[in-house]
């Protein structure tokens, strides 16, 4: 199981805090379009400059960003970024 933390917009949009996944693995890209498909915006997860993705403590750019493979038991926080200007 894949245990996913969703915070900020990430979790208004999914309308829950945690989702769990019964999959062994899967690469970032795949959860992403996964979480979309859940999502009342879907851009938040496919607009990839709009979310932070952390892999166990680690951002997942250092992990081989959208190719990153998530196994289970691994803990995954996405958060949201908001831009000023």
């Amino acid at each position: 199981m894949i245990r996913v933390r969703l915070l900020g917009g990430a979790k208004r949009v999914v309308g829950k805090e945690y989702v769990n996944l019964d999959v062994k693995e899967l690469t970032l890209r795949e959860l992403l379009l996964l979480l979309a498909s859940m999502s009342s915006d879907p851009s938040i997860f496919t607009n990839n400059s709009n979310i932070i993705v952390v892999i166990n403590g680690i951002e997942s750019s250092l992990l081989g960003g959208l190719d990153a493979v998530i196994n289970s038991n691994d803990q995954v926080s996405i958060l949201t970024v908001v831009h000023g200007g």
